[in-house]
């Protein structure tokens, strides 16, 4: 164990990725229900990886600041965005510090950015309803050296799956069902 990551594990997995292509994909999903103004209660469905069914049985809340006509009894979707894209960028860093043999004492990791509501209100055609740009600063301490670090943060804009989901233009498809 490295970093609270089983080292042999990170190995394993590895490997059977690199032997069957199959063990490599995951397929996630989410299913939102509305319950009121902007509050939103989301369930995780059930994941796949590789030839593996796992169940994933859990909710959250979703609302606005009510500056934004909300209640403010949650996180709104663009901070649980954010966290989303964090959370898979240090899963990338620490599993890439574990497979390099740094140990990770600590680590933060902070996103920001900036939204032009005008967008979204569709008040100016040409504003951008979403984010422009995202700022980020890593904060580690660790055995590791300043190359290591930089390594390991161009790891993370290589192989995190939310980084390259936001960074790469995604297809979206939508349908409506009655």
């Amino acid at each position: 164990m490295l970093n609270n990551i089983n080292m042999a594990g990170l190995s394993e997995y590895t490997n059977e990725v690199r032997e069957n292509n199959i063990e490599g994909k995951a397929s996630f999903g989410v299913e939102l229900n509305w319950e009121s103004g902007t509050k939103t209660v989301v369930k995780t469905k059930n994941m796949t990886l590789g030839n593996h069914k796992i169940t994933r049985d859990f909710n959250f809340t979703i609302d606005e600041p009510t500056q934004l006509l909300g209640v403010n009894c949650a996180p709104n979707p663009s901070e649980y965005l954010l966290g989303g894209l964090a959370g898979c960028m240090a899963v990338t860093f620490m599993a890439g510090a574990t497979a390099m043999n740094i140990e990770i004492d600590q680590l933060t990791l902070e996103i920001d950015g900036e939204y032009n509501y005008k967008g979204f209100l569709g008040l100016d055609p040409d504003a951008n309803p979403g984010f422009s740009e995202l700022k980020f600063i890593y904060k580690v301490k660790g055995n590791g050296t300043q190359e290591q670090y930089n390594k390991l943060i161009e790891r993370v804009s290589k192989h995190s799956p939310n980084f390259n989901t936001m960074q790469n233009e995604v297809r979206m498809i939508g349908e409506l069902k009655e």
